[in-house]
């Protein structure tokens, strides 16, 4: 199944991809829902590596255990402004995570999480959470570039598909 969560963000390209290739950002837009510990100290230090797979401990809330997981980036491409990553783990087999934006209007940007999910029997259930987590995950990028960025006026515009 395929998710696909867009909103509008804020901030300029370089804004963005100032705090999205960093993995910490990951941590900060993904709690308190979801919880990335990686099995490597350290590893999701500095800025996301194509061709890494990085192994984490997943957890909800920060402290049900979800299993393991791996992300692995595929494709970092600021000329397109697309970043692309191949996951699994204990609950999915598959999780294709796809982020792309582009220029909305003066100080805008179309932001865009698209999600390819199979799960076997629960997928209809993942796919639900998928859009719950990614609308919340949106938020908090907005709350995050509002305090790297000092901006106070944020939209709450969001087209949800």
């Amino acid at each position: 199944m395929l998710a696909r969560i867009s909103t509008v963000f804020e901030c300029t390209s370089e804004q963005l991809w100032d705090k999205i290739i960093e993995p910490r950002s990951l941590q900060y837009v993904a709690a308190p829902l979801l919880r990335f510990e990686p099995l490597v100290a350290g590893e999701l230090d500095g800025e996301w590596i194509v061709g890494k797979t990085y192994a984490v401990r997943l957890s909800a809330l920060g402290f049900l255990p979800l299993g393991q997981h791996r992300i692995k980036i595929v494709a970092i491409d600021r000329m397109t402004n697309t970043i692309e990553s191949q996951e699994s783990g204990s609950l999915v087999r598959v999780w294709h995570h796809t982020i792309h934006f582009h220029p909305a209007g003066a100080g805008q940007l179309h932001y865009t999480d698209e999600i390819e999910i199979k799960a076997g029997l629960l997928t209809p259930c993942i796919w639900t959470f998928a859009h719950l987590f990614y609308r919340h995950r949106q938020r908090r990028w907005k709350k995050l570039i509002a305090i790297e960025y000092g901006q106070t006026g944020l939209r709450a515009h969001a087209d949800h598909s």
